[in-house]
């Protein structure tokens, strides 16, 4: 009778320690899903020639004029693009621009930012 007491203690925590490993490996399954969507996304993005992204930019904060590709495994993934200039002026350190003080050149550098609702962010120049 005391054994199957302590059994019966033991068994609850036991229950919750195998519960919290499956859930465990349905969140790693979700993070990996999620990751690949962002790589996917930003390789994508980067393929992209250098004119199209230059006149997709807007500034820092701003979404980018840029329609993201829709991919089966962004499914509930919620990414934002921000593409700004990023020039050098002079002996300045570069910088990024906002829409006032851009100059619009066509060779500056692009600041491009990938990031999702779940923490997932990428962010590289492209030069011309």
């Amino acid at each position: 009778m005391v054994a199957v007491v302590l059994l019966a203690i033991c068994a609850v925590p036991m229950g919750d320690a195998i519960r919290n490993g499956i859930m465990a490996s349905t969140v790693g399954v979700d993070k990996a899903r999620e990751l690949r969507c962002m790589k996917n996304t930003m390789e994508t993005i980067l393929a992209e020639p250098y004119p199209t992204l230059w006149k997709a930019a807007k500034g820092t904060g701003t979404a980018a004029d840029y329609a993201l590709p829709d991919d089966a495994s962004c499914a509930n993934v919620e990414r934002s693009l921000t593409i700004a200039l990023y020039e050098q002026s002079g002996s300045q350190p570069p910088a990024l621009l906002t829409s006032t003080t851009a100059s619009r050149r066509e060779s500056a550098l692009l600041f491009v930012s990938l990031s999702s609702d779940k923490g997932y962010s990428f962010a590289t120049l492209v030069s011309r």
